[in-house]
């Protein structure tokens, strides 16, 4: 299990560079150093499998994946006939890199306790260098106006990290904000106050990246988040306090309200929302049942002439916003109805685990907010949020 462990490791390592180190094609396809370490990693794991003759039959989420990528698949295989082979191939590929991030779940679950702690430091160093690195990008490089032509937007004088996109950035500094304030509790009962001290550092720098992405969906994410960690841990009477600090600290941003994008207020980014969910519904109803297939989003809206000219590399251009209207559209009210039973059976992990360890607090909070937040942006799928909560729900079973 050694080799196992080591590439484990590395793969939590190489998590900061993110979109960075990216690498598109022009057919749509991109694929990550992050991607490649995921290959690696599963390859090994496969080897480690068939070597011990492991089980899954008690992994608390099997079934749910299984099924919804079963359906998934199906709904792909009936849209064969709309698609040609390039194409189906690049939508399979989509499905093959959910699986295999969902394959994180069954690898990161049955490591021992000692290792789990030194994934636990590695999972703190890359979610600070997400932070550091977000820090540096916003006084050093306010904007992506040069990288347009690849399919990403502007963002100017908003933090996006190694994310290239504020709202990915603050969807992931939610997550890690949850992850990092449950270990405070434990260290301040123990008066461990050196520790105390990082931690609730990098809580704070968190934050605080998180307001400068000007995202509204992230605020609104770390709210939800926030709110659903004090309720299940007991600590209702901070949630007034935490709620007037939240909405206080919108005032003390250096360019709040300044700009279109850094005003919290905007018109122009909702309008492009409802244009998205209209576009995603109308998509829908042309096939209810079993959707236009997974991932075959950018193809569906081509041919309903929905694309602007650089549709094959646009990031947007994959799917909606919505990331429920996105599983409707592509896997159809079957897919959606499986979608939502994997959902529930994550909360119910947590729940079931609430009490024995920290992580199912963190679980149930962090799905309550990407809940809320992909309603907005498509944070259930993307995935470096993914390779995050199927880490959680392996920490949150096997501890």
């Amino acid at each position: 299990m050694g080799l196992l462990k080591i590439f484990s490791i590395l793969f939590i390592l190489i998590f900061p560079m993110a979109e960075v180190g990216r690498i598109q094609f022009l057919n749509g396809v991109a694929v990550s150093l992050n991607d490649i370490f995921l290959v690696l990693l599963i390859a090994v794991w496969i080897i480690y499998v068939f070597r011990r003759k492991k089980k899954f039959n008690k992994s608390f989420l099997l079934k749910p994946i299984a099924l919804f990528f079963i359906i998934a698949l199906v709904s792909l295989l009936l849209n064969l006939v709309n698609l040609s082979l390039d194409r189906f191939l690049i939508s399979f590929l989509y499905l093959a890199r959910w699986v295999s991030y969902a394959l994180l779940y069954f690898i990161f679950k049955d490591f021992d306790k000692k290792f789990k702690l030194k994934i636990n430091y590695a999972l703190l160093f890359s979610g600070s260098m997400v932070v550091l690195l977000g820090l540096v990008q916003y006084f050093y490089y306010p904007s992506l106006r040069n990288l347009y032509y690849l399919g990403w937007d502007e963002h100017l004088y908003r933090l996006f990290s190694s994310f290239l996109d504020p709202n990915f950035a603050g969807a992931f500094f939610t997550l890690f904000a949850l992850f990092t304030v449950s270990f405070i509790p434990e260290l301040f009962k123990k008066k461990e106050w050196l520790k105390l001290s990082l931690f609730g550092g990098i809580l704070m720098a968190t934050i605080g990246t998180l307001y400068l992405t000007y995202s509204r969906s992230a605020f609104l994410m770390l709210l939800v988040g926030i709110m659903s960690y004090l309720i299940i841990t007991s600590r209702k009477k901070l949630m007034l306090v935490c709620l007037i600090a939240m909405i206080l600290l919108i005032f003390l941003l250096p360019k709040s309200f300044q700009t279109e994008g850094t005003n919290f207020l905007r018109i122009t980014s909702s309008d492009s929302r409802i244009d998205s969910a209209a576009e995603a519904i109308k998509i829908f109803s042309k096939n209810p049942l079993y959707g236009v297939g997974f991932n075959a989003y950018r193809y569906a809206q081509n041919k309903l002439g929905m694309n602007n000219s650089i549709w094959q590399v646009t990031h947007s251009g994959a799917g909606t916003d919505n990331s429920f209207l996105f599983v409707l559209a592509t896997t159809g009210v079957v897919g959606f109805i499986a979608y939502l039973y994997l959902l529930y059976k994550g909360i119910c992990l947590g729940i079931l685990n609430r009490k024995k360890n920290k992580y199912a607090v963190v679980l149930i909070s962090s799905l309550a907010a990407l809940i809320i937040g992909s309603m907005f942006v498509n944070s259930l799928f993307y995935v470096f949020i993914l390779e995050w909560i199927w880490i959680m729900a392996a920490f949150t079973e096997s501890n």
